[in-house]
């Protein structure tokens, strides 16, 4: 984590220099670019991508450290009903507050598509107090 001055992250003090890659990778080719992946320059913009990532790593995936990442894929065959979605909610939750003691919780949604057979989860959140952000993804059930 970067140390902040004022309100402003130390590392986001140089708009030219790029923190962490964004996910999914996709190559900068097109738009002519010398970086071969999109690059964020901005802490909250790598905070939002490694919460992305961390939710997309199953626990037990990374090999020397097998603690990290979260258990959402364990819902996928649970029954997709309000109870479930409480579950999941209080999962996510306490994964981001462990995880990521710089990020201010706001609220999490979680949406049943029964049609769809999957759950949107949106997660709202603040980073340095000041900056609101929001992440969503969708798990097929």
């Amino acid at each position: 984590m970067a140390i902040t001055i004022g309100n402003i992250p130390a590392f986001d003090q140089n708009p030219t220099i790029g923190i962490g890659l964004s996910v999914p990778f996709q190559s900068n080719a097109v738009s002519g670019s010398d970086s071969l992946f999109n690059i964020n320059y901005t802490t909250a913009e790598q905070i939002k991508f490694n919460i992305i990532n961390y939710f997309l790593t199953s626990k037990g995936e990374r090999v020397f450290n097998p603690t990290l990442g979260s258990n959402i894929r364990e819902y996928v065959f649970e029954p997709n009903d309000p109870s479930t979605l409480e579950i999941l909610k209080k999962d996510i939750k306490e994964n981001i507050t462990l995880i990521f003691p710089m990020v201010t919780l706001k609220e999490i949604k979680a949406f049943s598509d029964v049609d769809n057979f999957s759950i949107t989860v949106q997660i709202f959140y603040s980073v340095f107090s000041s900056l609101n952000e929001f992440v969503e993804f969708n798990m097929p059930l």
